[in-house]
């Protein structure tokens, strides 16, 4: 428990780091320096899942272990549901996000909503 809440007050504060700083500098006035974060991280946590795995044979296979294994060893949990349209387009839903659940307490947290899911996706 201790070890969640410390995660999640430094990813809080990594997204207001970053933001406050690309205030400052007009340099990134968009979440690019985020995005860049989120999609690294992500990149090295599935690397290192999938080391021993053998490749994946479909996109079908690799959102099911997007939603099993990775989504577990992120979230603590398994994804809620699965869509498709079945034109190439998926659709994650988790009723219980873990980084937006506190944010949604209150109508003041709705602008910064937006700014702490891009780094996690």
């Amino acid at each position: 428990m201790a070890d969640e809440v410390l995660f999640e007050f430094l990813h809080s504060e990594l997204v207001s780091y970053v933001l406050t700083n690309s205030e400052k500098d007009k340099t990134h006035g968009d979440l690019s320096t985020l995005e860049y974060i989120g999609f690294s991280t992500g990149y090295r946590i599935i690397e290192r899942l999938t080391k021993e795995w053998p490749r994946f044979k479909d996109e079908l296979d690799t959102m099911k272990f997007i939603c099993t294994d990775f989504w577990s060893s992120i979230n603590k949990k398994q994804i809620d549901n699965l869509r498709t349209n079945h034109q190439g387009v998926y659709v994650l839903q988790d009723n219980a996000f873990r980084f937006l659940t506190r944010l949604s307490a209150g109508r003041q947290y709705l602008e910064m909503a937006p700014k702490v899911v891009i780094d996690n996706c």
